[in-house]
């Protein structure tokens, strides 16, 4: 199914009660730790904060593709000096700090050429744009 429409990401987005984490995303230049971009994980449960306890099964395989279908969707579409990776389907539960166990999509924000250099108004901006369309589709920023 293509979904295209904000009113078909928000219905997955309920579903899987989504939400998302944004850390820092560090590497070690010259001997000093620096923030080269940010790793973005969309998180979700099987169906309205519920999963069961099989990691892998066919419901989180359907589970992470709606995911990437909403992470898909957010990410910008014009080539930018940023560049962003959606990593693949880890076959594996992660437990929130609330004890509820999700579907991660991680995503990497981070220089598309200058990779040990640190974070500019690019990734920042990019960064912003992506939370702005998670906001609108009811997705909050939370971290458990």
């Amino acid at each position: 199914m293509e979904l295209d429409t904000v009113g078909e990401l928000r219905d997955l987005a309920a579903k899987h009660t989504v939400r998302y984490e944004v850390w820092p995303h560090y590497e070690i230049k010259d001997g000093k730790r620096l923030i080269v971009g940010f790793d973005l994980e969309l998180c979700g449960t099987h169906d309205r904060g519920h999963t069961s306890l099989s990691p892998g099964c066919d419901l989180c395989q359907q589970t992470f593709a709606d995911l990437k279908r909403i992470a898909e969707w957010v990410l910008p579409k014009e080539e930018r000096l940023s560049r962003y990776e959606i990593s693949p389907f880890d076959a594996s539960l992660h437990a929130s700090s609330k004890g509820a166990f999700e579907v991660v999509v991680p995503i990497r924000i981070e220089h598309r050429e200058r990779f040990f250099e640190p974070i500019d108004n690019c990734e920042e901006r990019c960064l912003k744009e992506i939370e702005g369309k998670l906001a609108g589709l009811g997705i909050k920023n939370n971290r458990g």
